[in-house]
C-alpha cells in the first residue's frame, strides 16, 4: 500500500473539517489532542494532577474540564442548528451547554467519536473531495 494514503491533512486535524450530523446540521470538527485541546487540558488539569497523587480526584470536575476543552478546541462551528426556530450562533458557552445535556448526548459523542477518528482527517480525502 502506498503510505501516501494514510497522511493526515494536518490543517484540517487542527482548523477543523465539517462533516454531517442529522437533519441538516453540519459541525466544524478538529482533531482530538490538537495543540490547541492539549495545551488547555494541561493548563485546565494542572491542579487536579495534584489532586490525583493525594487521593482527591473528583471525576465530576475532570468530566466538566474534558467538556468545556471539547467545546473550545474540538466543535469549532457549525450551521443549521435552531432553537424554536431561531437560528443559534456557534459559541464556546452554547457548545458547553449542548455538550452537558443528558438528551443531547448523541450529537456529543458524535463530536468525541469524529474528533478521534483518523479518517475524517486524511490528506486523501482532502485531496479526492477537491477533483470532484
Amino acid at each position: 500500500m502506498d503510505i501516501n494514503k494514510v497522511k493526515t491533512d494536518v490543517a484540517k486535524q487542527n482548523d477543523g473539517t465539517w462533516v454531517d450530523f442529522l437533519m441538516g446540521i453540519r459541525l466544524k470538527i478538529a482533531r482530538s489532542r490538537n495543540p490547541k485541546y492539549n495545551e488547555l487540558m494541561r493548563k485546565l488539569t494542572e491542579n487536579m494532577r495534584i489532586d490525583m497523587r493525594e487521593g482527591k480526584f473528583d471525576n465530576t470536575e475532570f468530566n466538566n474540564v474534558l467538556i468545556k476543552v471539547r467545546a473550545e478546541t474540538i466543535l469549532l462551528d457549525w450551521e443549521n442548528i435552531d432553537e424554536d426556530d431561531k437560528p443559534v450562533p456557534y459559541s464556546v458557552e452554547k457548545a458547553v451547554e449542548y455538550f452537558s445535556n443528558p438528551e443531547l448526548n448523541d450529537f456529543y459523542t458524535f463530536v468525541v467519536a469524529v474528533s478521534e477518528s483518523a479518517d475524517a482527517y486524511k490528506k486523501d480525502l482532502v485531496e479526492d473531495s477537491e477533483k470532484n
